[in-house]
């Protein structure tokens, strides 16, 4: 099973963790007149030295602020730095509820392992941004608003004197962040940047699991596991999922949670299989199986997987595609109806089944066919017939029946331009595409 939770929850206590021997400062600030920075000087700004870092913070808010640096319980491979709060939401926080008020931002470092750890739970409040070859930096921020006055709460805090402070102390983090980066001669790093290369799907192997067929059979609704061989290539190298996109091509990295780096907890497993050990992950659909049972912890049968040529892009964007139009015709929005008909006709059986299982329990199927009813007949007739036509062989063995519905809508369409009804579900060559105008 994953261990993501556990980590996400680590995050979250650090990010408001703050110890005894954090340190305040003295000094008043006019919101009228905001400090001159960046760049920070020494004369607009006082250095915290954390960790062999320097951190510059600008000197006319000192006195409003409350800094930690102090964090016993962290460990090497995820070290905070300095959390910064607004000193009067802390205090007021901590006195009556023992902490969680006025945290503005933080720094911290993490080493391979736990980047890469970071980006496998995506956790939210931190945003990794500098490195130095070794290390990662990441700047962390509030994800909901930690201003904090005793008896006040949402709209009366906007109207509390000190909240255009508060807002003028929000902007100080990123000025810190890109301060820090440059004081300590750090490398920016654009996470995307990774994301992007990480998810180049030129050169895996792709194998399709099936999560619902032990439960039911199902095969309409399926990830796709992207899989290389980390260690050794060709025979006798280790396969691996690195990455694996649900039915919506929502992409989700791994990197295995052994306390070390991919590279290096890859290269002992390779040791291990090369004296025999492990042999399930010598082959694709044994490491796709291997990576299914821990990190979902399902059952499986062998016939729960299969290889694929190549990713199905078309599959995962028509399922959003058609689940987004379905949800709209459910809420009554204003939809174009050629978008609707498109949508429905280019749809697969794979995509219905995915729509009835992850709806399953909505009143979407009778909005539909209303929605479909009303937009069968209008210009280009037979570009409207060849879409509901090919909506009623899609859905051909699903176990709802469109089958009532769609003949009553066909059979309409028939009655209003029977040649381009002829026209429209005449069997077509192979190779062939219906024509569409």
């Amino acid at each position: 099973m994953r261990h993501l939770d556990l980590f996400a929850l680590v995050l979250a206590c650090l990010l408001t963790l703050t110890a005894c021997g954090g340190e305040t400062a003295e000094g008043t600030v006019d919101p009228e007149n905001p400090p001159p920075y960046p760049p920070f000087t020494s004369k607009n700004a006082t250095l915290q030295c954390v960790d062999g870092l320097y951190i510059a913070l600008p000197m006319e808010y000192s006195g409003l602020l409350y800094l930690d640096s102090a964090f016993p319980d962290a460990g090497e491979s995820w070290k905070p730095l300095i959390s910064v709060f607004e000193k009067n939401s802390y205090e007021a926080a901590m006195e009556d509820f023992g902490g969680g008020g006025g945290f503005l931002f933080g720094l911290l470092v993490m080493d391979q392992a736990a980047f890469e750890q970071h980006i496998s739970a995506g956790s939210p409040g931190i945003e990794v941004f500098a490195t130095d070859g070794e290390r990662y930096y990441a700047y962390t921020f509030p994800t909901d608003v930690q201003f904090y006055r005793p008896g006040l709460s949402g709209s009366n805090l906007l109207d509390h004197p000190d909240w255009e402070t508060w807002e003028r102390l929000c902007e100080i983090g990123p000025l810190v962040r890109e301060d820090f980066l440059t004081r300590n001669n750090l490398q920016s790093f654009d996470v995307q940047d990774f994301l992007n290369q990480q998810a180049d799907g030129e050169d895996y192997l792709c194998v399709r699991y099936y999560p619902y067929f032990v439960q039911d059979g199902d095969t309409h609704d399926y990830y796709q596991l992207l899989l290389r061989q980390p260690a050794t290539q060709g025979e006798g190298g280790l396969w691996a999922v690195e990455q694996w996109l649900d039915e919506y091509g929502t992409p989700s990295l791994y990197f295995p949670d052994s306390g070390k780096p991919a590279a290096e907890y890859y290269a002992e497993l390779q040791e291990q299989c090369n004296v025999g050990e492990h042999p399930e992950l010598l082959t694709p659909l044994g490491a796709a199986d291997a990576f299914v049972k821990e990190y979902f912890g399902h059952k499986t049968y062998d016939i729960s997987f299969e290889t694929a040529r190549e990713i199905n892009q078309d599959y995962m964007e028509q399922n959003q595609r058609l689940q987004e139009m379905v949800s709209a015709v459910m809420f009554d929005k204003d939809i174009d109806q050629r978008e609707l008909l498109e949508c429905a006709g280019n749809a697969s059986a794979d995509n219905w089944g995915v729509l009835d299982r992850n709806l399953y329990g909505s009143d979407w199927f009778a909005p539909l066919m209303e929605a479909l009813a009303e937009a069968a007949v209008g210009e280009d007739q037979q570009w409207r017939d060849t879409m509901v036509y090919q909506c009623l062989l899609s859905t051909w063995h699903s176990k709802k029946d469109f089958h009532t519905p769609l003949e009553t809508i066909l059979q309409t369409q028939k009655e209003v331009d029977p040649d381009a009804f002829a026209a429209a579900t005449a069997p077509k060559e192979p190779g062939r595409s219906p024509d569409r105008h």
